[in-house]
């Protein structure tokens, strides 16, 4: 049966580029107080789409009952599978909007505000910058906002409901996750290897976002393959969607569909590396 395999995907870019690239501008911006705060906001700026980006996915897959079909099944009206192959992407999709690793509704947005949060204060206490500075350091440029609305794009918003855009934004969503991964990990490694005073206040920090507290470094624990690694189980779970998708797909499309899937999965590789090339600029809008 059809899949796509880790493997297959990191011949499609230069992981070890990604990954060298993460650790260099993360560790330059934190040379300074203003540049590290810079860091924090867009990173978790450009992070906040991928949620929406992904429940997008899912019901665009979802409402595609022409394209996932049970071959096995004679009668149509019970033979589509669209849902089923859909709920392995919505999986992310709802950890995304509510953590399931606390008791409480902690969307991950509201989790990366809350390390935000934390950092601002942290810096406020090194008088830093007052509120006007950090009102400019925290606006997101345009190129960034630019960026952001190609994250709707790669997971296939305003595209049609066919099997070549679906099968491009579960590349995409792929990516996401694949190279975000190692991403947070290589984050989390290096604050705490260079800024351990900043970790120490954020892991100590009760932050109140939308009236619910949440620990100020929550966010990067769970995403870091040094904590819950919530990136990789929905690397997981996704690649048990792509197999199900091809499942219920005529074998006689599959590489094509493989080619849409990895082209996915390169704009999103390529989002990445300009995210990385360009952050630590002092662009404001």
């Amino acid at each position: 049966m059809s899949t796509v395999t880790t493997t297959e995907l990191q011949q499609l870019c230069d992981f070890r580029q990604h990954q060298d690239a993460v650790r260099d501008t993360l560790a330059a911006a934190l040379a300074h107080p203003v540049s590290r705060l810079r860091f924090l906001g867009r990173y978790s700026s450009w992070n906040g789409f991928f949620g929406s980006g992904v429940a997008t996915l899912a019901g665009k897959i979802g409402r595609a009952r022409g394209c996932f079909v049970d071959a096995a099944q004679p009668i149509a009206a019970i033979a589509d599978r669209s849902v089923y192959v859909a709920s392995f992407f919505f999986d992310a999709a709802r950890d995304e909007f509510d953590d399931r690793d606390t008791v409480h509704r902690d969307t991950h947005r509201c989790l990366a505000q809350s390390m935000l949060k934390g950092a601002i204060d942290h810096a406020r206490q090194a008088q830093a910058m007052d509120d006007n500075a950090l009102a400019g350091v925290l606006s997101d440029p345009a190129w960034l906002s630019a960026l952001n609305a190609r994250v709707a794009a790669g997971y296939g918003n305003g595209t049609p409901d066919d099997l070549p855009h679906l099968f491009a934004g579960i590349g995409y969503h792929l990516g996401s996750e694949l190279l975000a991964d190692q991403e947070f990990s290589i984050i989390d490694r290096t604050l705490h290897e260079l800024a351990p005073e900043l970790v120490a206040y954020l892991k100590d920090a009760r932050v109140n976002i939308a009236g619910q507290e949440h620990r100020a470094y929550q966010w990067i624990a769970i995403h870091s393959g040094h904590g819950g690694g919530a990136e990789a189980d929905h690397f997981e779970w996704a690649t048990q969607g792509v197999r199900l998708a091809f499942r219920f797909v005529p074998q006689a499309q599959h590489d094509g569909l493989r080619d849409h899937l990895h082209r996915g999965f390169r704009e999103f590789a390529r989002d990445h590396r300009e995210f990385f090339q360009r952050v630590n600029s002092d662009a404001t809008p």
